[in-house]
């Protein structure tokens, strides 16, 4: 991999890190109530929300950077 590949990886990473995750899931948790779930489950929906987001938005950034 050249040079370059290892510094969009880098970059990549540090982007989409475990904070950014985190404070994004806890914000949809705090502003979306969705009935007779308990937010302990609403937290686990939209941490696997974010993972596959998280996963289509790294590929296309490594395919387009």
């Amino acid at each position: 991999m050249s040079l370059f590949g290892n510094v969009k990886e880098s970059i990549i990473s540090d982007l989409f890190d475990d904070d950014l995750q985190a404070e994004l899931v806890k914000a949809l948790n705090d502003n979306v109530d969705i009935p007779f779930l308990s937010e302990k489950t609403e937290e686990k929906i939209f941490n696997a929300i974010y993972e596959s987001v998280e996963g289509v938005i790294k590929a296309v950034l490594m395919k387009k950077l």
